[in-house]
C-alpha cells in the first residue's frame, strides 16, 4: 500500500525550518553587530635591552660570569573589549592575546625578562599566552572575573608593558563602581599572576625583595578625582605576608597660561600579618615631589624616605618583574628602598614642539640615596640574605629621548631610547651597572 503524504505536515515542517533558519540568521547578524561594536586594538613593540654589570658580576639567571645581559625581542598584543548587552544588567567580555619572538638571546645573555626561559634554561624562540574576563554592569558598577590588567589602584598596578616586552596580567575578581562620582570604589581579589616573560596565567605572586610567596592578594581603594585634584586611600592584604596601606594625592592647578605647578605625595605603611612568612615588617615609606611646567620646560624635585628596619617591598611575579609602586624615586634601575634609605631627585623635561619638532621629548634625572642601614634586620627575616649593610650610598642617572610620529602612514609610531647608570658603595647590595633600552612601539586599531 503506497505511503500517504500529508502535505500539511510537510508544509509545517518546511515553515518551521524556514523560521529556524531566519532566526539563526537574525541571531548571527545580531552577534556580528555586537562584536563589531566592540573595540579590537593592538600594539607591536620591538625591545632591545643591554645591562652591563660594571663590577663583572655573575649573570645568575644563566649561571655564567660574563658581566652583562643583552636580549632583543619583538612583541605583539591584541586586546578586544566588548560592549555591554542592553538591559538592567549588561553582560560582556574582554579578551587578549600576547606573543613574543626572540630576535637575539642565549644562555649567556638572558636574564632581562624580555623572553620566556624554558625549564632546561634555553630561551624560547617564541611564546604566547591568551586570556579573557567576563563582566557584568549595573548602572556605573562593573564586576569582572578572569585574566586582566589592573590599572586603577595604587596598591596593585600591573605594568602595561612599558617596562618589558608584554603586559602583566592577573587572575582576579574586580569590582569598580563610579556611581558616586567624583569618588570611585575599586576592590579586587587576586589569586594568580602572569609575568611579561611567562606563557601561563597561573603563577604564584610573591614579594619582590623577600621573595616570599602568597596565595591571594586583596585590595580596597577609594579614588577621588575632581578638576586638578586626585586623591587615593587604599589598603592591600597579601595572605600571611603583609598589610600595606596607601595615602596619596596629586595637585595640578593651571594658575596662568603656560605655567602649571605640580605636587605629588605618596605614603605606604606596611606591617606583617597572619603567619608572617616573610618575617617581621614595620615600614613607613613616603615621597614628596613638587614641580612646575612652564612653556616647553618641566622641572621636578623629589624627596623619599624609608622609615623602618626592613626595605620597602611590593608585589612581584615569578620572573621578578614587579607591580608598579607610586613612589617618586622608583626609577629605571633602583627604587631607593633600603632600610632607612633617604633619597632625593632632580628631573628636567623638554618638549621640542617649541622648536618646531612636535612629538620629540627629552628627559634627564639624577637620584642620590644615603643612610641605608641593614644591621637591624632580623636573621630569620626573608630580607636578611639580601646583604643590606650600614652606611649604604648610591646614585642613579637616567636619560631618555622619545619621538612620536605626528601624521602620515606611521602616525603614532613611537621611538624611545633610555640610558641608565647606577653606582653604589660596598654597603649597597645593588651593584654598579649601565643599561640601554631601545623601544619601538606602533599602536593600531582593527575595530
Amino acid at each position: 500500500m503506497p505511503a500517504v503524504i500529508d502535505y500539511r505536515l510537510v508544509s509545517g515542517l518546511g515553515l518551521a525550518l524556514a523560521c529556524q533558519q531566519a532566526l539563526a540568521d537574525e541571531l548571527w547578524a545580531d552577534a556580528s553587530t555586537y562584536f563589531q561594536q566592540g573595540s579590537l586594538s593592538g600594539l607591536t613593540r620591538n625591545f632591545y635591552l643591554n645591562r652591563d654589570f660594571r663590577n663583572g658580576g655573575a649573570n645568575r639567571r644563566s649561571g655564567t660570569v660574563n658581566g652583562y645581559r643583552a636580549e632583543w625581542a619583538q612583541g605583539l598584543t591584541l586586546d578586544y573589549i566588548s560592549p555591554f548587552t542592553t538591559g538592567v544588567v549588561g553582560l560582556g567580555f574582554d579578551a587578549h592575546l600576547y606573543a613574543g619572538l626572540k630576535l637575539d638571546s642565549g644562555r649567556g645573555k638572558t636574564g632581562t625578562n624580555l623572553l620566556h626561559v624554558n625549564n632546561d634554561g634555553d630561551v624560547a624562540n617564541e611564546y604566547s599566552v591568551g586570556g579573557g574576563a567576563l563582566k557584568l554592569k549595573y548602572r556605573e558598577t562593573v564586576l569582572k572575573y578572569g585574566s586582566m590588567e589592573l590599572r586603577t589602584s595604587p596598591v596593585f598596578l600591573t605594568d602595561g608593558g612599558s617596562g618589558r616586552l608584554l603586559p602583566q596580567t592577573v587572575t582576579a575578581w574586580q569590582l569598580i563602581s563610579r556611581d558616586l562620582q567624583p569618588l570611585t570604589f575599586d576592590a579586587a581579589h587576586i589569586t594568580a599572576g602572569k609575568a611579561p616573560s611567562e606563557n601561563r596565567n597561573d603563577s604564584t605572586l610573591r614579594s619582590l625583595y623577600g621573595a616570599t610567596e602568597t596565595d591571594t592578594v586583596d585590595y580596597l581603594s577609594l579614588n577621588y578625582e575632581q578638576g586638578a585634584v586626585k586623591g587615593y586611600l587604599s589598603t592591600q592584604r597579601a595572605e600571611d605576608l603583609w598589610r600595606q596601606d596607601y595615602l596619596g594625592f596629586r595637585y595640578l592647578p593651571a594658575l596662568v597660561e603656560g605655567l602649571t605647578p605640580t605636587l605629588n605625595f605618596s605614603m605606604y605603611r606596611t606591617v606583617d600579618i597572619g603567619a608572617a612568612h616573610g618575617g617581621p615588617i614595620d615600614n613607613l615609606t613616603w615621597s614628596f615631589a613638587p614641580g612646575v611646567k612652564f612653556g616647553a620646560h618641566s622641572l621636578m624635585l623629589a624627596y623619599q624616605k624609608v622609615q623602618g628596619d626592613t626595605p620597602f617591598d611590593y608585589m612581584a611575579f615569578r620572573d621578578g618583574q614587579t607591580t608598579v609602586a607610586q613612589l617618586a624615586n622608583n626609577v629605571q634601575l633602583s627604587d631607593f628602598n633600603a632600610p632607612n634609605d633617604r633619597s632625593w631627585q632632580v628631573r628636567y623635561d623638554y618638549d621640542f614642539s617649541a622648536r618646531g619638532v612636535p612629538g620629540l621629548r627629552f628627559m634627564i634625572r639624577y637620584m642620590q640615596g644615603q643612610g641605608g642601614k641593614g644591621s637591624d634586620i632580623e636573621p630569620y627575616s626573608s630580607y636578611y640574605p639580601l646583604g643590606f649593610r650600614d652606611g649604604g650610598r648610591h646614585w642613579e642617572r637616567n636619560i631618555e629621548m622619545q619621538y612620536v610620529v605626528q601624521d602620515g602612514p606611521a602616525k603614532n609610531l613611537s621611538l624611545r631610547a633610555r640610558y641608565g647608570v647606577h653606582r653604589g658603595n660596598s654597603a649597597e647590595p645593588r651593584g654598579d651597572m649601565d643599561e640601554i633600552r631601545l623601544i619601538t612601539e606602533f599602536p593600531f586599531k582593527l575595530l
